[in-house]
C-alpha cells in the first residue's frame, strides 16, 4: 500500500493515461453494436420464405387458354419444381356449384417419376388418368355434383381426351375433361415429356355441347425450352392438295359459342314437285228458251194477271 502510494504521488497522471485507452475501446464496442443492430433493421426480400411454392404470375403467362369469346381468364397460380411446372388458371365463374372454373395444366420433363414425391415436395408427380384418380379430382373439385363420364370418343387438335358432364346447383351444366400428352419412347431417343391438361367448368347459361368446345378449342401458350422435351410433336404437313386446282375446300358449319345452344342442322327437304294446273273449261251457257209455241201442241193461254 506504502509502495502504491509513493508511485501515485511520483506519477499522478498515470492512472488517467491507462484508463483512455481503456474508455475508448468500449466506446468503439458500444457504437460497432449500435450499428450492427441498425443494419439488422433493415429488410431484404430474400429473408422471405413461403409455406407454399404457389405464385402469382401475369395472365399473358397462362400456359394453356381457353377460345377467344368464351371464358375470361381472371388469374395465374404457378408451382416451380426441380422436374417442371405447374398452373392454376382461373376461369371466370358464375353459378351457385361450389368450386371456381379453372385449367389445371402441368409440364413434366420426364413421366417415370417416383410414386412417394408429393405435390409439396420438390418433385411434381404425374396426375394420374385411371377412373379412381379422376373420380377423386371431381370429387374435390365438383363437391356435391353427380359427374357421368362419356363413353363417346372425342378428340381434338392435341389427341383424344375424356370428360364427364353432370348438373350442379339449380340444374346448371358442369363438366370436367382431362387430357394427357406424351409421345412414345425409344432406345435412340430420351422420353420427350408429359402434358397433363385438366378443364373445370360450371355455367348456367351453358349446354353441355357449348362446354364441350372449351375442350375442343382450348390451345396451349407454352413451352419448355429443353433438349428433347416435346410431348406433342411437330406440328403436321399441310395437306397436299392445298392450293391445287380441282380440290374445293369447304367452310365448316358455325359451332356454338360460349353459353349459346347449338344450333341443329337442319335436313334440306326436298323440293316439291311444280303440279302443272289444269286448263280451265269452258262452261257453255245453255240454249235459251224459245217462247214460241212448238208445232202440233195446243196454244195454253197464260195465267190471269193479279
Amino acid at each position: 500500500m506504502r509502495a502504491w502510494n509513493v508511485i501515485a504521488a511520483a506519477r499522478p497522471g498515470m492512472l488517467r493515461d491507462a484508463s483512455r485507452p481503456v474508455a475508448s475501446g468500449f466506446a468503439a464496442a458500444c457504437l460497432a453494436l449500435i450499428l450492427a443492430g441498425c443494419g439488422e433493421q433493415r429488410f431484404s426480400g430474400d429473408q422471405l420464405v413461403t409455406a407454399s411454392r404457389a405464385t402469382s404470375v401475369d395472365i399473358g403467362r397462362a400456359m394453356a387458354l381457353p377460345p377467344p369469346g368464351s371464358v375470361p381468364v381472371i388469374g395465374v397460380t404457378q408451382r416451380t419444381y426441380d422436374n417442371g411446372v405447374s398452373q392454376t388458371i382461373s376461369l371466370a365463374t358464375r353459378g351457385r356449384t361450389p368450386g371456381e372454373n379453372a385449367f389445371h395444366v402441368a409440364f413434366l420433363t420426364a413421366a417415370d417419376l417416383p410414386e412417394e414425391a408429393g405435390v409439396e415436395g420438390s418433385l411434381l408427380r404425374e396426375p394420374s388418368i385411371d377412373d379412381f384418380a379422376i373420380a377423386r379430382e371431381m370429387e374435390e373439385r365438383l363437391p356435391g355434383v353427380a359427374m357421368a363420364p362419356s363413353a363417346v370418343f372425342v378428340q381434338n387438335r392435341y389427341g383424344p381426351f375424356g370428360y364427364a358432364f353432370g348438373r350442379g346447383a339449380g340444374g346448371e351444366a358442369c363438366l370436367y375433361a382431362w387430357q394427357r400428352l406424351a409421345r412414345g419412347d425409344s432406345v435412340f431417343r430420351p422420353r420427350s415429356g408429359v402434358i397433363s391438361v385438366r378443364l373445370r367448368i360450371c355455367d348456367p347459361a351453358a349446354t353441355e355441347a357449348s362446354l364441350l368446345r372449351l375442350a375442343y378449342d382450348y390451345s396451349l401458350n407454352a413451352r419448355l425450352q429443353r433438349v428433347g422435351w416435346n410431348p406433342i410433336g411437330d406440328a403436321p404437313a399441310p395437306s397436299p392438295d392445298l392450293g391445287e386446282a380441282g380440290a374445293p375446300i369447304y367452310p365448316q358449319a358455325p359451332q356454338p359459342s360460349f353459353g349459346e345452344a347449338p344450333q341443329r342442322p337442319q335436313a334440306a327437304r326436298p323440293r316439291p314437285e311444280r303440279r302443272q294446273r289444269p286448263a280451265p273449261v269452258e262452261i257453255q251457257a245453255p240454249d235459251p228458251v224459245s217462247i214460241r209455241p212448238l208445232e202440233g201442241y195446243p196454244t195454253v193461254p197464260p195465267p190471269p194477271a193479279p
